[in-house]
């Protein structure tokens, strides 16, 4: 396995590790047991990784952030709208 396989192997699965909150999030609308601030700066952190990944030319960094800055996205925004 080559090293640029193993990134895009990780990428693939850092940027899916959302995907079943997301889908739990917006089929119940249930956010009481998420932390607001956790959110913020989850999206926070990924949003500085899309900056550096950008900056550096790091794909694996920028394809995972690219699934991951969506996700946290929709889950920040219920847990503002449905505390």
């Amino acid at each position: 396995m080559s090293i640029a396989l193993l990134g895009y192997t990780a990428a693939a699965f850092s940027g899916i590790v959302f995907l079943p909150q997301v889908i739990q999030t917006v089929k119940t609308k249930n956010t009481s047991s998420l932390s607001l601030t956790s959110f913020l700066l989850l999206n926070i952190t990924n949003i500085m990784w899309m900056t550096y990944g950008l900056f550096q030319g790091e794909m694996a960094i920028i394809a995972s952030q690219s699934l991951l800055i969506p996700m946290g996205i929709i889950i920040l925004l219920y847990k503002i709208k449905y505390k």
